[in-house]
């Protein structure tokens, strides 16, 4: 753990989560869209969705995975969504802070036949002191902690 500002620490696992997919994840790992991986490749797909607003999920902050006995409390979940560029950047189409809970439908529809990055990270406070996740990243490239980059979660936005 490295401290992000005075009052701020950025907690990074030691060990990568899995999913139920068997991709590896640090950070929370996205319940929907599903990551998906084609065959033999260690970059991920971008999985079609069925809406232009689609509601994500994420796997909620689970306190057991905080190597801690304090009270965590306050907990919120800062989304982005990035509309791919090239390679693995983009521009940020979508951000919203303070969610309280661990899935959010977008408010503004994506434009059609895209392909999206996305990234989740939670805020809390434990004994006191602020701190957050690094950003949820999948497969194999994990070694980028800035997003978007290749280990970001993805999905592509369907045609009108």
């Amino acid at each position: 753990m490295r401290p992000s500002s005075p009052r701020t620490r950025i907690v990074v696992p030691a060990l990568l989560l899995l999913c139920g997919c068997g991709i590896p994840v640090v950070g929370l790992a996205p319940a929907s869209p599903r990551l998906d991986s084609r065959v033999f490749s260690q970059l991920l797909d971008y999985p079609p969705i069925d809406s232009l607003t689609p509601t994500l999920i994420w796997q909620p902050l689970d306190a057991g995975i905080l190597d801690s006995t304090g009270q965590i409390s306050d907990v919120t979940y800062e989304l982005r969504v990035w509309s791919t560029t090239s390679g693995y950047d983009g521009d940020l189409v979508y951000a919203r802070d303070g969610l309280t809970l661990p899935f959010h439908q977008l408010e503004q529809p994506l434009q059609p036949e895209k392909k999206h990055l996305w990234s989740v990270r939670a805020h809390f406070t434990l004994d006191g002191q602020q701190w957050v996740t690094q950003w949820g990243m999948a497969g194999y490239l994990l070694r980028e902690q800035t997003v978007p980059n290749a280990a970001s979660f993805r999905f592509a936005t369907p045609p009108r």
